[in-house]
C-alpha cells in the first residue's frame, strides 16, 4: 500500500498504475516499507486502475514476486524489527492477469477498509507482549541486582516505576480485548468507518503510546546496561519506535478517534 510518496495520505496520493490490456493488467509503480517484501511469495498490491476518480479509482491485485517486472530495488536497514525484513519493491511493466484482480474493479478501497481495522487491532498485541516482557525482565533485574546493599526493587522510586508499567501494560490488555470484540462481531462492510473503526484505532494509539513509555522505564530500571546493543531491553527500546508509525502513525489515528467521536454524536464539522 505505501509508497515514497504516499504515507498517511496512502490511498489519495498513490502513483503506482494498472492498465488494463486485453486479458491483463500491465502494472508500474514503487511501494515502500513493505515488511517481508524481500522474502515474500505472494503479495497484496494496490494500484490506481481510474486515476481521475482519485481513492475510488483503486484496484487491489494478487501477484507473485517471481513475475517479470517485480523487482525487490532495495533491502531497508532498520533501528528495530530488524527480524522482519521490510523493503522497496518495483513494479516496472508487470504483466498480471485480469483474474488476479482481488473483486472489482476500482473497488481495492472497499478491500483495504475491510482488513485494516484488524489489522489495527492486532497491532496492539505484539505491543503488549513487549511491554509485558519488559516488566518481566525489570522485575528480575530489581530484586537481583544490588546497591547500597539491597535490591534495587526496594527502593519507592523503581516501584512507582513497575506500578506504572503494570498499570499501563493491564490498560491497553483491555482496550485490546474491546477492540477485538467488536472485530469479532463486525459483519461484512462494516470495516474503516463507525464505531469499530474508533475502538481499533484507540487500541493501537493507547498500545503504541504505553509501548514507548514501557521500554523507556525499562532501560532506565536496567541503568547503563539497558543503553547496551546486545541487551535484551535495548532491543525492545528500539522496536518500540515503529508502534507509533506502522499502519497508520499516531497522528492519522487520533484524527480517526476525533472524528468517529463527532459522527457518533451526530455533529458535522463539515
Amino acid at each position: 500500500l505505501t509508497e515514497p510518496g504516499a504515507g498517511s495520505d496512502a490511498l489519495g496520493s498513490m502513483a503506482t498504475r494498472a492498465v488494463r490490456d486485453g486479458d491483463d493488467y500491465v502494472i508500474t509503480g514503487r511501494k515502500m516499507f513493505i515488511s517481508n517484501g524481500p522474502v515474500a511469495d505472494v503479495i497484496l498490491l494496490y494500484a490506481k486502475t481510474a486515476p481521475d476518480l482519485g481513492p475510488k479509482g483503486i484496484s487491489a491485485f494478487v501477484v507473485e514476486t517471481d513475475t517479470p517486472g517485480f523487482q525487490v530495488a532495495q533491502k531497508l536497514n532498520k533501528m528495530g524489527w530488524r527480524g522482519c525484513p521490510t523493503g522497496e519493491l518495483v513494479f516496472d511493466g508487470m504483466r498480471v492477469p485480469a483474474a488476479n484482480r482481488l473483486g472489482a474493479e476500482n473497488a481495492g478501497v472497499g478491500v483495504v477498509m475491510s482488513g485494516l481495522d484488524i489489522e489495527r487491532a492486532f497491532l496492539c498485541l505484539p505491543s503488549i507482549g513487549a511491554a509485558q516482557r519488559c516488566l518481566d525482565l525489570s522485575l528480575d533485574h530489581a530484586a537481583l541486582r544490588r546497591q547500597f546493599g539491597r535490591p534495587i526493587g526496594s527502593f519507592q522510586m523503581i516501584q512507582s516505576h513497575l506500578a506504572e508499567m503494570a498499570t499501563l501494560i493491564e490498560a491497553a490488555r483491555l482496550t485490546a480485548y474491546g477492540a477485538l470484540a467488536a472485530c469479532d462481531a463486525m459483519q461484512h462492510g462494516e470495516g474503516g468507518r463507525g464505531t469499530i473503526h474508533r475502538l481499533c484505532a484507540q487500541s493501537v494509539m493507547f498500545g503504541a503510546d504505553m509501548l514507548a513509555r514501557v521500554t523507556d522505564l525499562a532501560v532506565q530500571i536496567h541503568g547503563g546496561s539497558g543503553f547496551i546493543w546486545e541487551t535484551e531491553v535495548n532491543r525492545h527500546y528500539r522496536n518500540a519506535r515503529i508502534a507509533s508509525l506502522g499502519g497508520g502513525t499516531t497522528e492519522v489515528r487520533k484524527l480517526i478517534i476525533a472524528e468517529e467521536l463527532f459522527r457518533e454524536r451526530g455533529l458535522s464539522l463539515r
